[in-house]
């Protein structure tokens, strides 16, 4: 299901699908981005709680359905406003899936007794993903060749049905403890998260790391167009990212186990930051420091996600997770539209720049927050045996 939930073939094309055939400036196209995660924010935390109440399967069975969905009007979409539609589909699938897809596997590992192996079996299914969309990719862009640009995502909402039929084949583990209500899931959750300044601020540096590879993402066609290459070409460069995003996933529990979680809650959100500078001038030997964010958030996420879910009761994990993504999208919502209106008025390589200085600089505040709260371990401390 991991593989096929977001058949996504134009992940090589989708802006320049925006810019050159809808007519859409780059840094319209990052205010689009920016509406996707407000209404994200929106339905984050009702969907986490609907997974938490009535089941993570119902929760990413109608994700499912509503992808194929998005895609289908975007590629058919010619009015802004029925692309603006297209995204706020986009965003309720994302929510659906959120904090459910990491909490069926996290209850199901614990049920077997192997929940420590969490960061290692979350990090597989980012190398499924990763792996599978660059495969994606490569066709998209490859397309392009013979089919209009937006062929190529009529053909991922027909492809993406698959997964929407593999999604009722997952199975709800069970819940130790009686199901909350509505309203004691949704406030518990916010509580967990928000109250505990180390949630709080491993959930923000998440969110830095983030709206690092956002900007990555939506910057990377135009940044490699720069190079002077043709459109068709822009597969081999994505799918390039996309297979270093796969690696990257793969070596996650192995470069964490090396640096330990203090090191990549300080790296990671840095280096991300760091490498959008990657992005200035025309050179394609920088590229390869660009795509680094790819790193940073495959690294990162398992560990985060690791870190809230062993602090959480079972019966709010999904909603805390659902929590931890808000936080995610409100700093895409802040970050987005400021880094597209400072490249349409100074230009892609000031508006990079600034972002990349701007999120280094934020990323160690927050980190030295985490710091002080004094929970640098996977464990929490209640539940770390005395010597």
């Amino acid at each position: 299901w991991w593989a096929t939930r977001w058949v996504w073939l134009g992940e090589a094309i989708w802006v320049v699908y925006l810019t050159r055939e809808r007519g859409l400036t780059l840094g319209e196209v990052l205010l689009f981005q920016a509406v996707y995660s407000a209404v994200v924010i929106a339905g984050e935390v009702p969907t986490g709680v609907m997974a938490d109440r009535w089941g993570r399967r119902l929760s990413v069975i109608l994700g499912s359905a509503v992808a194929v969905g998005a895609m289908l009007t975007f590629g058919l979409g010619h009015s802004i406003a029925v692309l603006l539609v297209s995204y706020a589909m986009f965003s309720v699938a994302d929510a659906f899936f959120s904090g459910a897809d990491s909490a069926i596997l996290f209850d199901s590992l614990k049920g077997l007794g192997r929940d420590r192996e969490f960061t290692r079996w979350q990090a597989r299914e980012l190398v499924i993903g990763a792996a599978s969309t660059a495969s994606y990719t490569l066709v998209g862009a490859l397309m392009v060749r013979w089919v209009p640009l937006a062929a190529p995502f009529v053909v991922s909402a027909v492809l993406s049905v698959t997964g929407f039929v593999l999604a009722f084949a997952l199975v709800d583990p069970p819940r130790a403890g009686e199901r909350h209500s509505l309203t004691r899931i949704g406030l518990g959750a916010v509580r967990a998260v928000l109250g505990r300044r180390t949630l709080f601020a491993a959930a923000l540096l998440m969110a830095l790391t983030t709206a690092a590879i956002h900007t990555m993402g939506i910057t990377q066609q135009p940044v490699a167009l720069s190079y002077g290459v043709p459109v068709w070409s822009l597969g081999l460069f994505v799918g390039a990212q996309l297979a270093f995003s796969a690696l990257s996933a793969a070596a996650a529990d192995r470069i964490g186990r090396r640096m330990g979680l203090a090191t990549i809650f300080l790296a990671m959100p840095l280096v991300s930051a760091l490498a959008l500078f990657g992005g200035i001038g025309d050179s394609v030997w920088l590229y390869v420091v660009f795509v680094l964010p790819s790193l940073g958030w495959n690294v990162l996420w398992p560990y985060v996600s690791d870190y809230v879910a062993r602090r959480v009761e079972d019966q709010v994990r999904a909603t805390a997770l659902s929590v931890a993504s808000v936080l995610m999208h409100l700093t895409s919502v802040a970050v987005l539209p400021l880094v597209g209106l400072a490249i349409d008025r100074r230009g892609l390589d000031s508006g990079l720049g600034i972002a990349a200085a701007g999120l280094a600089f934020t990323s160690l505040a927050v980190f030295a927050v985490w710091w002080r709260a004094d929970d640098r371990t996977s464990t929490p401390a209640e539940t770390r045996p005395s010597i």
